[in-house]
């Protein structure tokens, strides 16, 4: 079901906003930079959700490194997840919600086109001139911004010339901090990953978030170069008061009232006395809700795809992943090996086949379904292939029962065995 999926993926961005929100705290702790905290948060929160459907289709091999940290109940969960099988049809309701999801979309994409197509038309009336040796846009009213995406450029509006040297100097320098760190295209990317997931309301959370990191970004470097934080506070408040961005799609000097003033806080508020203590609390936090988001699991089939049987069904070809299995495969104590080819011993050649196939409830392999994964000569290949049918092995068990799984397996070839 769509909606379950869509609610997992919603699961996953807020444990990932979470963990930006303790990364982020800790950074600013250190007077550190966060804006890539939240650009990995918004990419996170899709890719993980896609892994773990790809991981659960066996297009990708399924690592889990903190399985062995998991408590048993927690290793136990996967086993109540439902088994996806390729070549069923959406139901009714799927496909109200993947049209729904495919219009708002198309819908968000069209409305950002527009909005860049009217924003191109605005620039065109702007003049181009060097303003203290930069070279830039000045408008009647628009900005101070960086405009653009393919080729950002720092608009400024006519009243900021009238500023005298000092402050022109740190409104250029704050802009220019957004170009020389391509913000702009860090922006656009972000917006594009929104798009993506419109209905996910903490995908537009992290979206604001992350607007918000750059400009906190930009004052520290600005604040770096001109230290005096209390004529650049006064500075933010002056050009707040005048500064029209609306639909500029922009990088820039300001942005919302609430923002401004956590910026002007950001800048007074003095050194933590127990930094060591909170670091390692944030720290916890950050990669604890990291850990738990990359480890849940999809609990629904991805779109085109629906539940054939579940582990509890006790389907007889029913394939099982290794986080669904009690009991795991292992290899029996009478199983044959791979034979070492002759040609590679004799020239002194050692190796690797990283295999993966289904082990039935019998122990025996399922030749058919043998697929290499990693092989460092085709020979090692084809010595695992051949030796396969006379392997056996301990079948999976779910609930006492055998059943199949899906194994992957390593075999080496080395000569000092």
């Amino acid at each position: 079901m769509i909606a379950t999926w869509m609610l997992h993926i919603a699961a996953v961005s807020a444990l990932l906003a979470i963990a930006a929100v303790a990364a982020e705290r800790l950074l600013r702790l250190w007077r550190k930079e966060a804006c890539v905290v939240w650009a990995g948060a918004m990419t996170a929160s899709l890719a993980v959700p896609l892994v773990s459907v790809a991981q659960a289709l066996g297009w990708v091999p399924s690592i889990d490194p903190f399985a062995a940290m998991a408590p048993l109940g927690a290793r136990a969960m996967p086993a109540l997840l439902p088994r996806v099988v390729v070549g069923a049809r959406l139901s009714s309701v799927d496909l109200a919600i993947a049209g729904t999801w495919l219009l708002a979309s198309t819908g968000l994409t069209i409305r950002f086109a527009l909005a860049a197509r009217a924003l191109a038309r605005r620039r065109s009336t702007w003049r181009s001139a060097v303003v203290d040796g930069h070279r830039l846009l000045v408008s009647h009213d628009a900005g101070p911004a960086v405009v653009g995406f393919r080729a950002p450029i720092v608009v400024i509006p006519e009243w900021v010339l009238g500023f005298d040297s000092a402050l022109r100097a740190l409104i250029l320098r704050h802009e220019h901090e957004h170009l020389e760190h391509h913000d702009p295209r860090l922006l656009a990317g972000a917006v594009a990953i929104a798009t993506v997931a419109p209905w996910n309301p903490v995908l537009w959370l992290q979206l604001y978030r992350l607007r918000s990191a750059m400009e906190l970004d930009c004052d520290l470097r600005v604040l770096r170069t001109y230290p005096d934080a209390r004529r650049y506070g006064s500075l933010l408040l002056a050009v707040a008061q005048r500064a029209d961005r609306a639909d500029l799609l922009a990088a820039a000097l300001t942005e919302s009232r609430s923002l401004l003033a956590r910026r002007i806080s950001a800048m007074r508020q003095p050194a933590a006395s127990s930094r060591l203590t909170q670091t390692l609390l944030l720290a916890s936090l950050a990669i604890g809700a990291g850990v738990v988001a990359c480890d849940l699991r999809s609990p629904a089939e991805p779109p085109g795809r629906t539940v054939a049987a579940r582990p509890t069904q006790m389907s007889p070809n029913a394939v099982y992943f290794e986080f669904q299995i009690e009991q795991p495969v292992t290899p029996a104590s009478a199983s044959g090996t791979p034979r070492y080819p002759d040609a590679l011993r004799t020239d002194g050649v050692e190796g690797e086949v990283l295999a993966q196939f289904v082990v039935g409830p019998d122990g025996i392999a399922d030749v058919g379904s043998f697929k290499v994964l990693k092989s460092t000569h085709d020979l090692f290949t084809k010595a695992v292939r051949e030796a396969l049918p006379q392997m056996r092995f301990n079948p999976a068990k779910v609930g006492g029962r055998t059943v199949r799984q899906l194994v992957q397996q390593p075999f080496s070839f080395s000569l000092s065995k």
